[in-house]
């Protein structure tokens, strides 16, 4: 009997001391949980991410650095690409746009620096024909009466021709239209036909430029 009251004895002994390990180990772990989920905890959790390189904001200040940079560097060349390209019908300037002052034509009291212009071609017996469509007006004399606006090589020498017929044959001129919303309106057909050399230098053009 002896014996087994020494072994109960130490049965007792060892659930008190188990019990008084636990207590501690419940009031550890109720600490931890309130530092790491509770509102200081959160910020702990994000300083601790912060310094392992993970989680937004992460990272050494070296990777950020070159990060930045290189975002700049995009935006710099998507503005200057923007302004390069701020007057062609797609976003973008062609290898042989050019921009050239041209004239006399008729400009109306209507139509100011800025506007959308077709340029047109108007004969005697009343016919009219779009010469080149959709371009904008960036500068006018009106002393002068000479235009600026900005165009492809086909479009220069289509000008040049619809000129010389202006000048060669009467009852020709030449007068400009105005959009009334451009970004709204689609360019016109050009409906002028150049002459036949003119019309060969322009095949020959495209084909040297699309080589």
């Amino acid at each position: 009997m002896k014996k087994f009251k020494i072994v109960g004895t130490k049965g007792k002994k060892r659930k008190k001391a188990l019990r008084l390990l636990v207590i501690p180990l419940i009031a550890a772990a109720a600490v931890l949980a309130v530092l790491f989920l509770g509102p200081f905890g959160a910020g702990n959790a994000g300083a601790l991410a912060q310094e392992n390189g993970s989680g937004p904001g992460g990272g050494s200040s070296d990777d950020q650095d070159e990060g930045g940079a290189l975002c700049e560097d995009v935006s710099e060349d998507e503005t200057a690409l923007n302004r390069a390209g701020d007057t062609g019908k797609d976003g973008s300037v062609s290898k042989d746009e050019r921009e050239i002052s041209f004239g006399p034509i008729g400009i109306g009291p209507n139509i100011k620096t800025g506007d959308y212009i077709d340029v047109r071609l108007m004969c005697a017996d009343g016919t009219d024909y779009v010469v080149v469509s959709k371009k904008e007006l960036i500068d006018y004399n009106a002393s002068t009466g000479m235009s600026v606006i900005r165009v492809r090589e086909s479009e220069l020498l289509t000008l040049n021709s619809a000129m010389a017929d202006r000048n060669g044959v009467p009852g020709v001129t030449l007068y400009a239209a105005r959009y009334i919303d451009p970004f709204a309106q689609s360019a016109a057909d050009v409906s002028y036909q150049p002459n036949d050399a003119v019309s060969d230098q322009i095949r020959e053009r495209e084909y040297d430029i699309g080589r």
